[in-house]
C-alpha cells in the first residue's frame, strides 16, 4: 500500500514538472555577438627635442705685428704652374701587347676556317688523283705482261684475259694462254642480230696477232678521300 502511494506521488509530481516545462517561455535570440581583435602597433617614444646651442659670438683677433710685415702668398695659378707635370705613358705600352694579342687571335682565327673549308671541300668535292707512277712500277707492270704470255706448264690451268675491244661495236674479246697455245675468244655484241647469233654461234674463236691489243686493266684513278 505505502509503496502504491509513493508511486503515484512521483507520477504526480512528474506531469507537474512537465506541464511548467511547457509554459516557460523561450528567451529571445538576439544577433550574435562577434569580437574582432585588432593588433595595435606599439607606440614609439617621443624622441626628445634638441634645443641647439646658441651660436658664440666670434672674436675676430686684431692682426699681429707679424702678420704684417709677412710677405703675401702666392696666387694658386703659379703654384699649379710651378709643379712638374708627370707623363704617365704605362697605359700606352700596355696597349701594345694587347694589340699584338688581338691581332694573332684573329690570324689563328682565319688559319682555323681555312683548315676547315678545306676538310669540307675535301669531303664534298673530292679531287681525282692520278695513279702512282715511277720507272720501277713501269717495269714491275712489264714484267706481269710478258708472264701472262708466256705459255703455261702442262699441269697448269688456262689463263683468260680480257682485251680491250677497240672496234666500238660492244663485243668483248677475252685471251687464253693454255699449254698447248694461245687463242682468243670474241664474244658478239648484245645489239647483235639473233639471226647471226643462231647462224654463227654467239662466240667465235680466232687467233690473236694484233698487237695492238692491250689487256684491260683496272680503274687506278682515285679521288683524294680515297
Amino acid at each position: 500500500m505505502t509503496g502504491l502511494v509513493v508511486t503515484l506521488l512521483v507520477h504526480a509530481a512528474l506531469v507537474a514538472t512537465w506541464q511548467q516545462a511547457r509554459k516557460l517561455r523561450l528567451p529571445v535570440q538576439g544577433e550574435a555577438e562577434f569580437v574582432q581583435w585588432v593588433r595595435v602597433q606599439p607606440r614609439l617614444p617621443e624622441a626628445a627635442a634638441v634645443e641647439a646651442a646658441p651660436d658664440r659670438p666670434r672674436v675676430h683677433a686684431a692682426p699681429g705685428p707679424s702678420a704684417a710685415s709677412a710677405p703675401p702668398a702666392p696666387a694658386p695659378e703659379a703654384i699649379a704652374a710651378a709643379a712638374p707635370v708627370e707623363v704617365v705613358t704605362a697605359p700606352a705600352a700596355a696597349a701594345e701587347p694587347a694589340a699584338g694579342t688581338a691581332r694573332q687571335m684573329i690570324e689563328q682565327a682565319m688559319r682555323d676556317a681555312g683548315a676547315v673549308d678545306r676538310a669540307v671541300r675535301k669531303d664534298s668535292k673530292p679531287t681525282i688523283v692520278a695513279p702512282r707512277d715511277s720507272p720501277q712500277i713501269r717495269m714491275a707492270n712489264k714484267f706481269r705482261e710478258a708472264a701472262a704470255l708466256a705459255p703455261n706448264k702442262w699441269y697448269e690451268g688456262p689463263k683468260i684475259v680480257e682485251l680491250v675491244n677497240d672496234g666500238g661495236d660492244g663485243a668483248r674479246r677475252f685471251r687464253v694462254v693454255t699449254p698447248l697455245g694461245i687463242y682468243c675468244i670474241t664474244e658478239r655484241s648484245p645489239a647483235t642480230s639473233i639471226d647471226m647469233i643462231e647462224k654463227h654461234g654467239k662466240q667465235r674463236i680466232t687467233n690473236c696477232g694484233h698487237e695492238h691489243e692491250q689487256p684491260v686493266n683496272p680503274q687506278e684513278w682515285r679521288t683524294a678521300r680515297d
